[in-house]
């Protein structure tokens, strides 16, 4: 069985033609991949991890400008010849994505392999790769935090999609059942907001923008305009709404680290 990553990349190639959003699945799993096989003197030099479950050698041929990685091993057995010394696994896709050199020419995704297996990221889609991983950062820690301190690191470090309201020309805001006030909305990555706006009824879909907001940016105008609170992920099963008090925890902690 291939990996999910690979799965989702040969479900994108039968795709005639692919839409954004397809290319959305595709990011979304490829951050989530738990088990790339990456240079290990790459990384070491981008992240410092030296140590590897697992290690494939192969002929050292100096240093590439492209950064080539694969899925699985089976991958890694179709190219040998595209690549440049030893390989170590396992890499989380976060790590992979969020630490891209901006020197290196482009991101590679199984060299070697059927194309229909493969991936490309050029250097100028480097910061859009690191959303997808700074975005799973703030899903999970947000689904993993329970009664636990707000985990203001993670969510400075994101850019958001903030929802707007085209016909009042600002931020859009929401009731939530049981809580009094009105909340603002927010979307860690492309997917979660296609995903809303399609759930809104056809006549009011046309009325929903986003504009992208760094981290802190995002909380201290969330906070200054009065809101009770933010929704992250409306509308998915990861929906999490931030209270105004962990707004203000959020915003002077970032003041803190300025």
């Amino acid at each position: 069985m291939p990996s999910l990553a690979r799965a989702a990349l040969i479900e994108f190639a039968q795709q005639q033609p692919p839409t954004t959003a397809d290319v959305d699945q595709v990011m979304r799993a490829l951050a989530m991949h738990e088990r790339w096989l990456v240079p290990v003197e790459y990384a070491r030099q981008a992240w410092g991890q030296s140590a590897f479950d697992q290690v494939i050698p192969f002929a050292d041929r100096g240093p590439l400008a492209m950064l080539h990685v694969f899925t699985d091993p089976e991958a890694a057995a179709l190219g040998g010849d595209e690549v440049s010394g030893d390989y170590g696994a396992p890499v989380t896709g976060v790590q992979l994505l969020q630490y891209l050199d901006p020197g290196l020419s482009a991101l590679i995704v199984n060299p070697g392999s059927p194309r229909e297996h493969q991936w490309y990221i050029a250097s100028g889609g480097f910061d859009i790769a690191a959303g997808w991983a700074t975005a799973l950062l703030v899903e999970r820690a947000l689904a993993n935090r329970g009664n636990g301190p707000v985990p203001v690191a993670d969510l400075l470090a994101h850019r958001y999609q903030l929802l707007i309201d085209k016909e009042k020309g600002g931020p859009a805001q929401v009731f939530l059942p049981e809580i009094d006030g009105l909340f603002a909305v927010c979307f860690t990555a492309a997917d979660r907001t296609a995903e809303f706006v399609a759930s809104l009824p056809p006549a009011a879909q046309h009325l929903a923008d986003v504009a992208p907001v760094d981290g802190r940016q995002l909380f201290e105008a969330v906070r200054s305009m009065g809101a009770a609170g933010l929704v992250v992920n409306a509308g998915s099963a990861d929906q999490t709404a931030l209270t105004e008090d962990d707004l203000t925890e959020i915003t002077h902690a970032g003041a803190t680290r300025r």
